[in-house]
C-alpha cells in the first residue's frame, strides 16, 4: 500500500511527500528536477544532489507537518461540531479515499481497469487532495513495494523495518526521498499527471482555502447551523485527513502483521477485515499480492470492497471499462 521500464534518471517528485511539503528552496529544486526528468532531459544530477545534500531538512519538514495535522484535530474543542461538518467529513473521507484506492492504486499503479483521461484526472486529483503525495511519487513507491516486498529495500515492511516504521515512520526517513522513478515513466505521457505532481502543494492549500470559504459561506447563509470556516477546516481537512492517513497506513503495517491468508504468497501479506472496511477494500491485502492486477480485492462474497463496488457501478454507466479480474479457477471461494 508493479513496474514498467524507463530511463535511468532518478525520480524527482519525492520532494512531494505523502501530503507533506519541504521548505521553499527544496521545492524549487525538486520542481526543476521534475521538469527535467519528465521532459526527457537529464534531471538525474540534480536529483542526486537533492538526495545527497538536502534530504534531512525535508525529513524534519515531514515530521513537523504530520505532527501539526494530528494536533490540528484538537481544534474541534474550539470549533465544535455541526451537521454540515459531519457531512463534509464523510464526503472528504470517502471521496479522497477513492482517489487513493481506485485512482492512485488500482488505476495508476496497477492499471487494473481502463478509463478516459478526464476520469483519470479526477481520480488523481482526489488522490492529491488526500495529502498522501503527488501521483508519480505515490505510484513509484507502491510499485517498488511490490518489487521488493519484505526485503531490506522495502522501506515500509514491518518484517524488516518494524511496525512503527512501516506504519508511518518510513516517511520521516532519508530513504523516502530516494525513490527511483524509472518505474513511473509510463505515466509521464500524461501532462495532467505531471501538472498534479508539480502543483501538489498548491492543490492542498487551495483545498484548505475552499473548505474555509464553504464554512464561512454557510455561516452567512444559515447561521442557525452553527458552521464556520474554521470548523469545516478542522473536520473536513484535519480530522478527515488524519483518519484517511491511518486507514491507508494500516495496509502497510497491519496487513503485513495481523490477519488471515487465503494464498501462500512470497511475503507476509494478510487479509484484515477491519482494514478492508476502513480502507475501502484495500485491507484484503493478501488477495491483492496474489492478484496485483485485479480491480477487485475482496474476492469472497463477504469480503466487502467498496472501491470495487464503485468501479463496477462506474463501468455500468460507461465511465470505466475492462475491469481486470483473476480467473475464476484461481480464486478460493
Amino acid at each position: 500500500m508493479g513496474e514498467p521500464s524507463g530511463a535511468a534518471s532518478r525520480f524527482p517528485g519525492t520532494g512531494h511527500h505523502p501530503g507533506l511539503w519541504c521548505p521553499v528552496f527544496l521545492l524549487a529544486l525538486r520542481h526543476k528536477a521534475i521538469r527535467l526528468s519528465a521532459s526527457g532531459n537529464d534531471g538525474g544530477k540534480l536529483s542526486r544532489l537533492l538526495n545527497e545534500s538536502t534530504t534531512n531538512p525535508g525529513v524534519y519538514a515531514v515530521a513537523t507537518v504530520m505532527l501539526s495535522l494530528h494536533l490540528g484535530c484538537l481544534g474541534v474543542f474550539y470549533t465544535g461540531v455541526s451537521t454540515p461538518a459531519i457531512v463534509v467529513l464523510v464526503i472528504m473521507y470517502f471521496g479522497r479515499g477513492l482517489g487513493i484506492t481506485a485512482g492512485y492504486h488500482r488505476l495508476l499503479a496497477h492499471r487494473s481497469f481502463k478509463t478516459g483521461r478526464v476520469v483519470q484526472f479526477g481520480f488523481a486529483l482526489a488522490g492529491c487532495l488526500a495529502m498522501e503525495g503527488g501521483p508519480l511519487w505515490w505510484v513509484s513507491h507502491h510499485r517498488s513495494h511490490h518489487r521488493d516486498t519484505e526485503t531490506d529495500k522495502d522501506i515500509h515492511s514491518p518484517k524488516t523495518q518494524g511496525f512503527w516504521k512501516s506504519h508511518m515512520g518510513w516517511m520521516m526517513t532519508n530513504d523516502a526521498f530516494k525513490e527511483s522513478g524509472t518505474n513511473t515513466r509510463d505515466l509521464y505521457r500524461f501532462p495532467e499527471l505531471k501538472f498534479l505532481q508539480r502543483n501538489y502543494i498548491w492543490i492542498v492549500l487551495l483545498q484548505i482555502a475552499g473548505l474555509y470559504a464553504l464554512g464561512a459561506g454557510l455561516d452567512v447563509l444559515n447561521p442557525e447551523w452553527g458552521t464556520s470556516g474554521a470548523q469545516l477546516v478542522v473536520w473536513g481537512f484535519f480530522i478527515s485527513t488524519v483518519m484517511l492517513w491511518h486507514a491507508t497506513f494500516m495496509v502497510n503495517s497491519v496487513c503485513h502483521t495481523w490477519g488471515s491468508r487465503d494464498y501462500d504468497t512470497d511475503d507476509a501479506s494478510t487479509n484484515n477485515m477491519f482494514v478492508g472496511i476502513v480502507a475501502l477494500g484495500e485491507g484484503w491485502h493478501n488477495n491483492h499480492h496474489q492478484f496485483p492486477l485485479s480491480a477487485r480485492h475482496g474476492l469472497r462474497w463477504w469480503q466487502f470492497d467498496l472501491t470495487w463496488l464503485v468501479l463496477r457501478a462506474m463501468s455500468r454507466v460507461g465511465l470505466v471499462s475492462d475491469l481486470r479480474l483473476p480467473k475464476s479457477r484461481e480464486v478460493r471461494t
